[in-house]
């Protein structure tokens, strides 16, 4: 089978290892492949797969050296998370293999683990030009570097430092400054100078990243940590912005502008490396920083000539680097994401089509004097559509006033709106100026005006017909001239037919009528005010934390009939329930929102049909009142088959089905 082949075979093998997992039933995947380089391109293909099924992809050596780091406790970023364990050529250190058997034994996750082996076993690679090691023959200069690296490899063995002292010896050579190696051939100094290691790099940037909340600290010190590990004369985390890169971080050349970063922000766009200099030449190099699926921005550096580089291992320390800043790089992505620019309603986020007939609707209205009527379910901002009409009118300069109908009852109602005089009812001991005269010259908004009594309603007529007002208590008119603008989230007509609104004054004000669709109908601007909400939030509550790309994905996959109000409660709620800093996963979404969640994705067809039809058989037994013939003929069917329906469905009769319902 050719390569190509079997790594598609590999990839298919690993989606359905991850699926089993995802149900309760991890397993091991076992994997042979030709070269290391041919495993190196795989590795990056499932770890990419397994970051898609959220899973968090990381290799056996470095999970041990994460876990002894942390004392043997879980760190906050993998304590709820799933993983898929690499190990390459069953060779693990005891910190790796310690962490394998806990994995084993005392941890009930679902975790994945690949083990492969190459044909090249870890066989040594060189560097771009030939050097010395201490441990060669004595008096010898020439000597061979791989026989340096296996002198060097018994030393390490020896001392009992590692359990693959070849592997570690090879990878001592990575990040020396070559050119002082030349120079010190034989010191045991210099010797001593090769010992960190891209994994010890590593480790020590994924700890920078855990010991500083703030994103930008913590991308400020692996910048400068990166800069003296690849000798660069620049690096810096480059962010996507609208026109020009942003840089998140940048150690080194203080002469470097925006125009300099277009190599970032080309990788940023397709997702692909950037070539590095050749050794010895000067050039730029930037490396995606991924977070989940999604590429937040770009890791950029710049050489200057005469440097020797060993593309392959600097390859391999700008990878870790990029996997292990990503979590920090979206935290201040989210921070500093700009909204789109709304220039002519800048009160209403969202840029669906239901969004863009809303301002328009708004703005059609604030040029126009007559009364407005404003149509949505409860909680999906009727009232900051009335202010956003308001604003938008020539009126924006008077006062707002706006008064919940359903909240008051009727005698209350009649002293907001219109006032009363003194000793006008019990309990009246001043004179008391109502809305409407408070409004003058400005916008009255009534909400939930489907709420208002009989009596009210024909005072509120005769006020819109005349302009003019009469307190409580007093013969004396006062003439006003404020703007009504209402809200229901019933349709009025359903309650004129219902003989519970005055037909004649729905007419005075629904002149003008804007309808405010669901947030469900338009979920693609949820992203928009998910950051809205919580960019508000976090101003109130001084929290820098972030939602995770999954927890965005879970919050859209809930269809909200409580719209932006249930919206912004929830979002209050994971704030004050999460961590103040750092990224907050799925795991943070409150209990009835998760359930939820996990209910309507795990529906099937055929469930999903057997309920449409339980509904169906139901509804018209319902309108035939529970008769049998009736709702046969009202189905299509025959007396027989509406009885097999009915079997079939559980509702064993129509008199059971009737009150199933």
């Amino acid at each position: 089978m050719r390569p190509a082949e079997r790594s598609e075979d590999a990839v298919r093998s690993f989606r359905s290892l991850l699926a089993d997992a995802r149900d309760g039933h991890p397993r091991a995947l076992d994997l042979v492949e030709c070269s290391s380089h041919q495993w190196s391109w795989l590795h990056r293909v499932l770890a990419r797969e397994a970051r898609l099924a959220g899973f968090v992809p990381v290799a056996a050596d470095a999970l041990g050296a994460v876990l002894a780091q942390s004392h043997w406790r879980w760190p906050s970023w993998l304590r709820e998370r799933r993983l898929v364990v690499f190990a390459t050529d069953s060779r693990l250190s005891p910190d790796a293999s310690l962490a394998m058997f806990r994995l084993a034994t005392k941890d009930a996750r679902p975790h994945l683990v690949v083990r492969c082996a190459t044909s090249e076993l870890w066989r040594p690679r060189l560097a771009t030009s030939a050097f010395h090691l201490h441990e060669g023959a004595p008096g010898d200069q020439n000597v061979d570097s791989t026989t340096a690296l296996v002198n060097r490899a018994e030393v390490l063995r020896d001392a009992g430092r590692v359990v693959e002292a070849e592997a570690a010896a090879r990878w001592s050579l990575l990040l020396a400054d070559e050119d002082s190696l030349a120079e010190h051939p034989r010191s045991d100094a210099r010797a001593a100078r090769v010992e960190p290691i891209i994994i010890e790099e590593f480790i020590e940037v994924l700890r920078v990243c855990q010991e500083h909340d703030e994103p930008d600290r913590a991308l400020a010190l692996v910048a400068a940590r990166l800069r003296a590990s690849l000798a660069a004369s620049a690096v810096a985390v480059i962010l996507p912005g609208h026109t020009t890169p942003v840089a998140a971080a940048c150690v080194g050349n203080a002469a470097l502008s925006p125009g300099e970063w277009l190599g970032a922000l080309h990788v940023c766009d397709t997702g692909q490396p950037s070539t590095l200099p050749a050794p010895g030449a000067s050039g730029d190099v930037a490396w995606p920083v991924r977070y989940g699926a999604t590429v937040v921005g770009a890791l950029w550096g710049r050489w200057a000539a005469g440097r020797t580089l060993t593309p392959r291992d600097v390859s391999a320390l700008l990878d870790l680097v990029a996997a292990a800043i990503g979590p920090a790089v979206h935290q201040i992505r989210e921070h500093t994401r700009a909204q789109p620019p709304r220039v002519l309603v800048p009160e209403l986020i969202g840029d669906s089509a239901g969004m863009t007939k809303v301002r328009e609707a708004v703005l059609r209205a604030a040029t126009s004097p007559f009364p407005a009527l404003i149509e949505g379910e409860s909680g999906a901002g009727k009232e900051l559509v009335a202010r956003a009409v308001h604003a938008a009118s020539a009126r924006r300069g008077r006062r707002f006033c706006a008064l919940n109908c359903a909240a008051l009852a009727d005698d209350l109602v009649e002293t907001e709106l219109f006032g009363h005089r003194r000793g006008a009812f019990t309990g009246a001991v001043t004179d008391r100026v109502g809305l409407f005269e408070e409004a003058q010259g400005g916008t009255l908004f009534l909400d939930e005006v489907a709420e208002l009594s009989a009596r009210v309603q024909a005072k509120l007529l005769r006020t819109l017909q005349e302009g003019e007002v009469r307190r409580l208590g007093e013969s004396l008119t006062r003439k006003v001239d404020a703007r009504i603008v209402a809200a229901t989230n019933r349709p009025l007509q359903g309650e004129v037919e219902a003989g519970r609104f005055r037909n004649d004054l729905r007419y005075r004000i629904d002149v003008l009528r804007i309808a405010i669709p669901p947030l469900r109908a338009r979920l693609e601007d949820l992203p928009s005010l998910i950051r809205h909400v919580w960019s508000e939030l976090a101003k109130r509550t001084g929290s820098r934390a972030v939602l995770s790309p999954s927890t965005m994905a879970a919050l859209g996959g809930y269809d909200w009939p409580g719209n932006v109000r249930e919206l912004q409660n929830v979002l209050a709620s994971i704030m004050v329930a999460g961590p103040s800093r750092g990224v907050i996963g799925p795991h943070g979404l409150p209990g009835h929102l998760g359930r939820t969640i996990t209910v309507a994705r795990r529906v099937t067809l055929a469930d999903a049909r057997r309920d449409f039809e339980q509904r169906y058989v139901r509804a018209a037994l319902l309108r035939s009142g529970g008769k049998a013939g009736a709702a046969a003929r009202e189905l299509g069917v025959s007396r027989q088959g509406l009885r097999k329906l009915i079997t079939r469905l559980g509702l064993s009769d129509p008199g059971a089905a009737t009150g199933a319902h």
